[in-house]
């Protein structure tokens, strides 16, 4: 990445959002990960000769971290600062924004700014190039249900919201004397024509992951996807809440996430933006590219085939989610899977074998000339394996000596 560091006379502003600090994995803490995602974000900044950071909300992924995710935060800040850079940070669906602003104003002279309040989002930060002014507007995570009132609109709505709110920072912008300024907006929502992940928390679009809804007035749902329109005149929109780096138009973009929450982000970009200022371009940006943590894949097959040593040899360190296809599901499948992978983090079994087991299930319980028979065909039934004839036998016998203790 250091061949990008040249931005004598510009500004330059890492985007990226939704370190989600605190968050596992199916089960596995991904705290070395996440330590590792705030080394590689303060590693950037100085190689990349970071003036700003951007961190476009979701910083932890309850209201109520862990206190090693608010000590590692605290750590990463306090490293940003000693080199030099600003850092600007928004409030997230998944934070707390009063937890997160506590000691905002003391935090501010140390140019660490935090925009967790209704009235942050129209007040900008303040910064300058050698061209001239650039104003970066911070609007924190606004719930409709909760704001909706106070900015006069009519529906409860993530569009009205958020159309208010701009409203109001185009007035902020229209009292000011700065024509040339370059204006830069944070926000944390769900923007049209961006594509959904299955580890991003519901904020009123049912968005299946892979796609990317649209805005309409026919439902709520499409009411909380916000128009591209919305964000015309900004120089730059850094967005937060979609996991997968995206750039929806000339200046709106997600960050992304910098690492992988979900096994449906498995083939998304993960990384940051770089944006520099410029008196010709306005501001121009550059995707950055993480391999952060732990690989996350998706395997399907039989067990020959997710066993395969070529297989083993890519993906056994990896977390993995794991679909056997086999005709008839496999003995020890779960155990010899795991013992392959130690980070199996999803096992399911989806063969021929376990759609013929449960249509067929009823029809040969009915039909079951005997206990064994009826036994057998649970057994299929609940383990997608037929008994074999060792199995067989032995409930035979269970049966006999049953009935022997019976009859004495």
């Amino acid at each position: 990445m250091s061949e990008l560091a040249d931005n004598v006379g510009d500004m330059r502003f890492l985007h990226t959002s939704d370190w989600h600090l605190g968050r596992g994995f199916h089960g596995y803490s991904l705290r070395a990960e996440q330590k590792e995602m705030l080394d590689t974000v303060c590693r950037t900044v100085q190689e990349q000769q970071v003036d700003v950071v951007l961190i476009s909300g979701d910083v932890y992924d309850r209201a109520l971290p862990p206190e090693w995710a608010v000590t590692a935060l605290e750590d990463c800040l306090t490293r940003l600062v000693a080199l030099g850079a600003k850092v600007i940070i928004t409030s997230g669906n998944h934070d707390s924004a009063a937890r997160l602003g506590f000691a905002r104003g003391l935090m501010a002279s140390s140019g660490v700014h935090i925009r967790s309040s209704l009235e942050d989002a129209w007040q900008p930060i303040e910064l300058a190039d050698e061209t001239g002014p650039v104003l970066v507007y911070g609007v924190p995570y606004l719930e409709p249900q909760l704001y909706a009132a106070q900015l006069g609109c009519a529906r409860a709505n993530h569009t009205a919201v958020m159309e208010a709110v701009i409203g109001r920072i185009r007035e902020d912008l229209n009292q000011r004397d700065d024509d040339g300024a370059r204006v830069i907006l944070m926000a944390h929502l769900f923007a049209a024509k961006g594509t959904a992940s299955d580890s991003e928390r519901n904020i009123g679009v049912d968005a299946p992951a892979g796609e990317s809804p649209e805005h309409h007035e026919d439902s709520i749902g499409g009411l909380s996807v916000v128009p591209l329109e919305t964000f015309d005149g900004f120089d730059a929109v850094a967005l937060g809440h979609l996991h997968g780096r995206q750039q929806l138009n000339a200046s709106v973009r997600y960050s992304g996430s910098p690492l992988t929450y979900s096994f449906s982000e498995s083939e998304q970009a993960k990384g940051a933006w770089l944006l520099d200022t410029s008196t010709e371009e306005g501001i121009s940006a550059t995707a950055l590219d993480w391999r952060i943590g732990r690989p996350v894949k998706k395997l399907r097959g039989d067990i020959a085939e997710v066993l395969a040593d070529e297989t083993l040899t890519q993906w056994a360190d990896a977390y993995v989610q794991v679909r056997l296809t086999d005709p008839q599901r496999p003995e020890r499948a779960h155990q010899r899977i795991k013992e392959a992978y130690p980070y199996l983090a999803v096992f399911s079994y989806e063969g021929a074998g376990r759609v013929r087991s449960s249509s067929t299930y009823s029809h040969k319980v009915e039909s079951a000339s005997n206990d064994v028979d009826t036994v057998a065909a649970f057994l299929e039934h609940v383990r997608d394996r037929r008994a074999d004839t060792d199995e067989v036998e032995l409930i035979s016998q269970a049966f006999q000596e049953v009935r022997a203790g019976e009859a004495a």
